[in-house]
Order: structure tokens, then C-alpha cells, then sequence
């Protein structure tokens, strides 16, 4: 049986925090390590955390200044001792035989990385997006299904085995570390494995980090994808892999980070899509990518109209989708 650690960074999220932790304890899976790292919470989550680490002494707690994100999640990996690792984030929850699951096809398969399905949820826990990861061959990787880069790159949702992060760590304080982080490991891995079940319930909350306001951090995305790429051609893997790559641009750059930016009411707001048209658009030959012709008809034409610059199109049709959801 393989050892399995499960890294929950936590800061300030005291309404959500108990439904994490039982999620947790509920658990099947009985070789599994639970570390917790308190990234300098200021509200009432360290008093939550003492209730459960009673209740289990199993549970390992950590108290450090506080970091960011990534700069938690690094830290559990330096106190983790499992043969696999697992992130969940502390305003999210687990299916209960989500550990037992992903190890066992861990060690079915000999995966470096298994990845499961999973629901976006209202803050009460209503689903909102059950979301199958669409190119998921069971035993895959770059090589064999490049596609695989079109899936979501979220830290969680994922069994990885530990020794992926000798060589790669999260960045700290910055979006888009998900992005620099673990499209990095899917070089490094043999297998990828995806097994079908719905095992993460990802809480959409109007506080969370991608929902916050803030348009120039956006523009975070354009360093991430520059860091990402650079590592690829300094292995010999990007040319390959170049019409993937300038699809994940189309998706995350050209469609969701302009639309994102185009919702908001900042005063920069212009000058920032500018700059992230601009930077899509220097990659040759983007707009006439392979991947664009399966997109559907919504996506083709929130694509037309942001790389036409008519972006307050696209904002005004996501706002009226919103509102009939």
C-alpha cells in the first residue's frame, strides 16, 4: 500500500474550513498523512484547525507567516513523507473514497500523476459544473495525447508522486502558479493517469483568488505561459508541441483573462487587454490554429470579437449568462 500525503495550505477561510476537514476525515483510505499548513490566518481558522488535530492526532499542523498559495503548498511538501502527494485547498471538499481511488490506480497503473473528474459548487455546496476531463486515455502523457494540456492544470484534483517535486516548486504570491507548476510536471511524467470518477468539489466563492477584481493581475498569466514555454524549449519539447501550447494561449489569454479583465470597472482596463492581445498575437500563425476549428460556436465567437478588440461584447454576453445560470 502506498503512502498518500494530503497538503491543505489554509488562510482566513474559517466558513468553509470545517466542511474541508471533514471531508477529510472521512476518508477511507488508511495510509494517508494530512498535512496542514496555517499560512498566518487572522480569523478564527487556526481554533478550527485545533479542534480536528485533537480529534486526530494524526494530523500534522504547521504555523508559518504567512506566504501565499504557493508558498504554503511548498512548505507541506517539505514536511511531507508519503510515496504520493495530494492538494486540496481549505475552502474545498472530497468525495470520501477520493484517496482510495486515486492510490489505488496509483498503484495499479504505476502513474506519476492521476487525475480524477470533479464539480464546481455554490458556496452551499449546489453543483454548478460537473467537469470530465475530456482527453483522459486512462494510461497516457504528452507524447502519446498532447491534448492532455487542454484539460484543466489545477493543483488539486491530482495524485502526484513526490519525487515529481525534487526539481519544481510553486511559485509564491503570483497567479497562474498552477500553470507554472504543474504543466511542468507533465514533462517530467511517464504516466498521466485520469480515471473517471467525480472526486474534488471545486467551491466557486466570490472572495477566491480568480474571482478577485483586481484586472492587472491578469496580466500575471502572460510570465506564467513565458516561464512554462521557456522550460519546454530548454528540454526540446516545445516545437512539438507548439499548436497545443498557442491553443492554451487562445483559451486562457485571448478568451478567458480578456473577457475576465473586460467585466471589471478598472481604469486601466483598455491598456490591459491591449497588452494581452498584443502578446497572443505574437505568436505566428496563432489565429490560424488546427485545435479552433472543434471549438463551439459560443467559443468561436467570444474568440472573434476579442482579437477584433469588440471585447465588451464578450463581457455583456458572459454577464447575461451569469444571470441565467
Amino acid at each position: 500500500m502506498i503512502k498518500v500525503s494530503l497538503i491543505i495550505p489554509v488562510y482566513n477561510v474559517e466558513a468553509f474550513l470545517p466542511r474541508c476537514l471533514d471531508s477529510v476525515c472521512a476518508q477511507t483510505y488508511p495510509d494517508l498523512e494530512v498535512v496542514i499548513v496555517n499560512d498566518g490566518s487572522t480569523d478564527g481558522s487556526r481554533d478550527i484547525i485545533e479542534e480536528y488535530r485533537v480529534k486526530n492526532p494524526s494530523f500534522k499542523v504547521f504555523d508559518i507567516e504567512n506566504r501565499g498559495l504557493g508558498g504554503a503548498r511548498n512548505y507541506g511538501l517539505d514536511n511531507a513523507t508519503g510515496d504520493y502527494v495530494i492538494f486540496l485547498d481549505s475552502d474545498d471538499y472530497i468525495a470520501s473514497d477520493c484517496i482510495e481511488k486515486l492510490a489505488l490506480a496509483a498503484g495499479d497503473f504505476q502513474g506519476d500523476i492521476i487525475c480524477c473528474n470533479f464539480c464546481d459548487v455554490a458556496e452551499d455546496g449546489t453543483p454548478l459544473l460537473y467537469y470530465k476531463n475530456s482527453y483522459s486515455q486512462p494510461v497516457t502523457g504528452l507524447e502519446k495525447q498532447p491534448q492532455i494540456l487542454f484539460n484543466r492544470f489545477s493543483a488539486w484534483g491530482k495524485l502526484y508522486r513526490r519525487d515529481l517535486f525534487c526539481k519544481h516548486r510553486f511559485v509564491s504570491r503570483e497567479w497562474y502558479e498552477d500553470l507554472r507548476c504543474v504543466v511542468k510536471l507533465y514533462a517530467e511524467a511517464e504516466k498521466i493517469v485520469y480515471i473517471e470518477d467525480t472526486l474534488f468539489f471545486y467551491v466557486q466563492r466570490q472572495g477566491s483568488i480568480m474571482n478577485n477584481s483586481n484586472a492587472k493581475r491578469n496580466l500575471e498569466i502572460i510570465t506564467a505561459f513565458e516561464d512554462v514555454i521557456g522550460y519546454y524549449r530548454e528540454k526540446g519539447m516545445y516545437k512539438p508541441l507548439e499548436q497545443e501550447f498557442q491553443f492554451m494561449v487562445i483559451e486562457h489569454v485571448l478568451m478567458a483573462a480578456v473577457t475576465r479583465v473586460a467585466q471589471t470597472r478598472d481604469k486601466d482596463k483598455k491598456a490591459i487587454i491591449n497588452r494581452l492581445l498584443d502578446y497572443a498575437s505574437s505568436f505566428d500563425g496563432i489565429y490560424g490554429n488546427r485545435y479552433i476549428k472543434g471549438m463551439s460556436l459560443k467559443k468561436k465567437l467570444i474568440l472573434t470579437l476579442n482579437k477584433n478588440r469588440l471585447y465588451n461584447i464578450s463581457a455583456l454576453l458572459m454577464k447575461l449568462k451569469k444571470a441565467t445560470r
